[in-house]
């Protein structure tokens, strides 16, 4: 499981008297970074941590806005005499209130073009990735078995052995796939086909009893760890789980 910083730094950015120009320059940063990967079609990490900013952001949002809503409402003001009274305490909480959803606004506008970007480039890979089962059996009954993918820029056939594996996430059941690498083939020594070549590793060198083999197919020659391989495996992920 990759893991999640990104949220752990919406909550410093987002803290009580924040130095707001500093957060946004430090965000203007990780933006651009994540611009920068993406324009070189290298979707992960950035793309997580995208989506793992907006997430954060938008449950901060969620937390202060009845604050903020009773605050206007009942505090920030009031008509007594035909004078309003602003306390300067609660002036001062107003001001701090109204900093952090401007500057959550701000962020969120900001990192618009991340997920928009990398949206297009996934919906791109995976509609240029097919995948097609060549073993008899759907599914293995201990939840593991084996798929290929190409790594085109690399010139080889790469074999991985996965395995279905679940988690719990505040008291929710989800499904992560584990992936190892056994076997990597250069496209020159591939004398026959890849059903073929997958068939007689199977017959002679697995260990699994019957095991589902699966077979990635694509032209594309994206960066391979960054976008082929977790989008290949998100995928698998998600026909298993059908």
């Amino acid at each position: 499981m990759r893991q999640n910083i990104t949220a752990l730094d919406v909550k410093k950015l987002t803290s009580c008297g924040s130095d707001w120009e500093t957060n946004q320059y430090t965000i203007l940063n990780k933006v651009k970074e994540w611009l920068q990967n993406l324009h070189k079609n290298k979707l992960f990490p950035s793309i997580e941590e995208s989506i793992q900013l907006n997430l954060a952001l938008e449950d901060i949002l969620k937390d202060n806005i009845e604050s903020k809503l009773w605050f206007d409402n009942e505090i920030r003001s009031r008509k007594i005499n035909e004078r309003f009274i602003v306390y300067e305490k609660a002036h001062q909480i107003g001001n701090q209130i109204d900093k952090l959803f401007n500057f959550i606004d701000w962020a969120l506008q900001l990192n618009r073009p991340v997920l928009e970007e990398g949206r297009i480039i996934k919906n791109f890979v995976d509609e240029n990735l097919s995948v097609k089962r060549i073993s008899t059996l759907e599914r293995n009954y201990n939840g593991k078995g084996y798929f290929t993918l190409p790594n085109n820029k690399n010139q080889l056939l790469n074999i991985y052995l996965y395995e279905i594996l679940l988690d719990w996430s505040e008291e929710n059941l989800y499904q992560r796939m584990s992936s190892n690498l056994v076997k990597s083939i250069p496209f020159n020594l591939m004398d026959n086909t890849i059903e073929e070549i997958v068939i007689d590793f199977i017959t002679n060198s697995q260990t699994l009893y019957e095991p589902v083999v699966y077979i990635f197919k694509t032209d594309l020659d994206f960066p391979y760890t960054e976008t082929m391989f977790p989008i290949a495996e998100e995928k698998l992920l998600k026909s298993l789980s059908c």
